[in-house]
């Protein structure tokens, strides 16, 4: 008999890093053998706390998103919804139920799912944890975290940094580390490098590129002031920025302007539907990463899936996956002065090292490679 496991979070039809992740689990351990289910969402961010233009994935190829054995019961802000969950995951008796948590707003409704799945059940509690607490640290995060958090037995994170931000508060439990999926999944193999920039009318020898949503912690306005010293020191070369802006695109407009660089800026304020990934990371050179704070990010791994190497702020998680002058390179911080010289070793190295291979070699070590192994000892404890 198969070992049943059932995921709360985020699921196709939810676009975005956390239904990606449940899909790539999904995926694995269903690959491995588990029956599989998912409890998602009818309701994920109330209207008013979303600044995107919609939640759900409108993508016309969908990648790893199965549509089958989604029971979209919760909402966000509805108890009501929440006891909902707690039956249909009872009737379905699972050995252990994968709670996908970045975001503190969700512990009310996680809280009372797991504690009454302790209560009336003998199921195992994980949490995979993507950000202990949220990128914006608002004034509940931590009490929110440690609370619904302290209801696990066991947890799974996705990087070093993680690991310690966990272990700090939860002393008791067993914290599995692995590393995000390497998503390659958008290589479409539609374009090379010149039908790419061909495509997205790029005239100039060289691209940096920054990918996806725009918020502030991202430091994407560092990039911005970087990029003069950037077109002083490499000449022909195009700024990239790609992804849906969640705060005030005029902010950028007029930092855009005001470095005189809008002749040079490519500007798309808007979310890319999966198979329009491609040419953007192909017309790339590399992708920069000039966040303030990070615990791991998809953006760098799908860089790693078109083997692009990275400029990475050493904040967080990201350092530890990047093999300094390999696969590409880590600044000491973000301010502008670091991210040009960040660029210039990338430009500077490219003759000297074979960086998709590098990438590809690397690619091989990370992913979700011991997941059935975790699973395997969590059911059995």
């Amino acid at each position: 008999m198969k070992e049943k496991i059932v995921f709360v979070g985020p699921a196709y039809p939810y676009r975005g890093g956390q239904a990606t992740v449940e899909a790539h689990m999904y995926d694995t351990l269903t690959n491995h053998g588990y029956d599989c289910h998912t409890v998602s969402f009818t309701l994920l961010y109330p209207k008013i706390f979303f600044p995107g233009k919609t939640q759900y994935d409108q993508s016309e190829q969908k990648i790893l998103g199965h549509q089958e054995r989604i029971y979209r019961i919760i909402n966000s802000i509805n108890p009501f919804s929440w006891f909902k969950a707690i039956r249909k995951i009872k009737a379905l008796n699972p050995s252990n139920v994968v709670f996908i948590w970045w975001m503190p707003f969700f512990g009310p409704a996680y809280w009372t799912i797991a504690r009454f799945l302790k209560k009336q059940t003998n199921t195992k509690i994980t949490f995979l944890v993507e950000n202990y607490i949220s990128h914006e640290k608002r004034w509940f995060d931590q009490v929110s975290s440690k609370l619904t958090l302290g209801l696990a037995d066991y947890f799974i994170c996705q990087s070093e940094f993680e690991y310690g931000r966990i272990s700090a508060v939860h002393k008791k439990q067993k914290i599995f580390k692995t590393t995000l999926m390497v998503l390659d999944c958008f290589d479409l193999n539609k374009y090379d490098k010149a039908s790419a920039k061909e495509f997205l009318k790029i005239k100039t020898e060289k691209v940096v590129m920054f990918f996806g949503l725009i918020r502030r912690y991202k430091g994407l306005d560092k990039l911005i002031q970087a990029f003069n010293t950037i077109k002083e020191t490499h000449g022909d070369v195009t700024l990239l920025i790609v992804g849906e802006c969640y705060e005030d695109i005029e902010y950028y407009e007029d930092l855009i302007d005001k470095e005189g660089i809008r002749e040079d800026t490519i500007l798309v304020n808007q979310f890319i539907n999966n198979e329009d990934v491609e040419p953007y990371y192909k017309a790339a050179d590399m992708v920069c990463l000039p966040y303030n704070s990070a615990s791991q990010s998809g953006i760098l791994m799908m860089a790693y899936g078109f083997q692009i190497p990275v400029v990475v702020n050493n904040v967080g998680g990201l350092p530890e996956l990047v093999v300094e002058g390999k696969t590409g390179t880590i600044i000491p911080d973000n301010t502008p002065p670091s991210i040009a010289e960040g660029v210039s070793r990338i430009y500077e190295n490219k003759g000297n090292e074979d960086y998709k291979n590098n990438i590809r070699n690397l690619n091989k070590t990370l992913g979700y490679l011991d997941l059935q192994t975790m699973m395997a000892e969590i059911i059995e404890s």
